[in-house]
């Protein structure tokens, strides 16, 4: 701990990279995806990276804010900085929810990952010690399900997202839909090839799948075919009608969350909305909100349990699989994104899954950095904002 008290923040700054993703063929983007990185660094030379969700959409939004939460936690010590964190969500006006809680949980993953680096072990050995006393026992293996399917995807594109799920070895797989349009094809197409399928309606996004109407057929059609779960059938603003849907579709399981980041957001979707899973982002909800949701899941006696939502860089999805390997009984899967995107390439290859279970010791954990040297140093975005996403 004292060499923890010993190292202090020198400064905090923002990284804007971009890739190439998904052959334009994802809703909201062109031919490249942004992550938002906030990089720490230490007076004794270490440096760390966390992400946001935030500033996939928005790196805008991101850079501006970080700057201004920042002022917090310079010169502070690492033990401190944790403690700022969570100082600063009391304040329910401005860092409960939304876009600086996104940015504190990029912070928290960031310092997180500086103390292990401090004390050369795996995140998750550090979240285990400081949040769960270490009482979690760590497993190897993290149920993962491939996310692919673009809503603009056509039967082809599809094929070519099955065929990658199967090169990796993974056999659930959740694809996005417009249900306004036809899709018993591709519903039939998922059937045919002995995949385990979730859709994702994006509601909160993709405007035009709100139509009520189209949605109850689509839900009566889709009961016969058992999905892993619905995500998002609703926009936030309709998320009243969801006891009606729920009424009338019992052999469904529905999702939802990924846009939320507070307490009151996901215990109100699990105690009173009761819904199967919710879609927890660790780059949007802080580590140290996620640990009382967890509790508060378990001393409500709640069959609800967490499927990791990850649709941006290594930063998120590792830290979301490391987390998962400690609370196991409350994760259902962690999803783990198969579109073509050139940031995360390298490692979607060299991780080792087998039967739709992630080995986490298959990647050197304690330098998970090292995906991202080449692209730190060589792919800045100056020019990202005609790259942002498109709502």
């Amino acid at each position: 701990m004292d060499k923890l008290k010993n190292t202090t923040i020198k400064s905090i700054s923002s990284k804007i990279l971009a890739g190439s993703f998904g052959n334009a063929k994802y809703f909201g983007y062109k031919d490249k995806k942004l992550i938002s990185l906030v990089e720490i660094q230490t007076k004794d030379g270490l440096i760390a990276y966390g992400e946001s969700l935030v500033g996939t959409y928005s790196p805008t939004l991101y850079k501006n804010n970080l700057k201004y939460v920042s002022q917090f936690f310079l010169n502070k010590n690492l033990v401190e900085s944790l403690k700022i964190s969570q100082k600063l969500q009391i304040n329910k006006f401005f860092y409960y929810s939304g876009i600086l809680k996104s940015i504190l949980a990029s912070i928290e993953i960031a310092i997180l990952n500086l103390i292990s680096n401090k004390k050369k072990q795996s995140l998750a050995k550090t979240i285990n010690q400081l949040y769960f006393a270490s009482k979690s026992k760590e497993k190897k293996f993290i149920k993962v399900y491939s996310s692919a399917g673009s809503i603009k995807a056509n039967i082809q594109d599809i094929k070519k997202d099955l065929k990658k799920s199967n090169s990796l070895n993974i056999d659930n797989i959740k694809i996005r839909l417009d249900i306004n349009k036809e899709y018993r094809s591709k519903i039939k197409l998922l059937q045919n090839n002995n995949f385990k399928f979730a859709i994702d309606l994006i509601a909160n996004t993709y405007e035009k799948n709100r139509n009520h109407s189209n949605l109850k057929k689509f839900l009566k059609y889709i009961q016969e075919y058992k999905p892993l779960w619905i995500e998002e059938c609703l926009n936030v603003n309709d998320i009243y009608k969801f006891d009606d849907i729920k009424k009338f579709n019992k052999g469904i399981n529905f999702s939802y969350g990924e846009n939320f980041n507070t307490i009151f957001d996901f215990f109100n979707l699990a105690r009173y909305y009761k819904f199967k899973y919710l879609n927890i982002d660790i780059s949007h909800t802080t580590i140290s909100d996620l640990v009382k949701i967890i509790n508060l899941i378990k001393s409500n006696n709640l069959k609800t349990k967490i499927i990791f939502h990850c649709w941006g860089g290594i930063i998120n999805l590792h830290t979301s699989l490391e987390i998962a390997s400690l609370i196991g009984s409350n994760i259902e899967m962690v999803e783990f994104p198969i579109a073509d995107f050139s940031l995360n390439n390298e490692y979607v290859q060299k991780v080792e899954i087998k039967q739709s279970k992630l080995n986490i010791d298959s990647i050197d954990r304690k330098s998970i950095n090292k995906f991202y040297s080449k692209d730190l140093n060589k792919n800045k975005s100056k020019n990202f904002k005609k790259y942002e996403f498109k709502f």
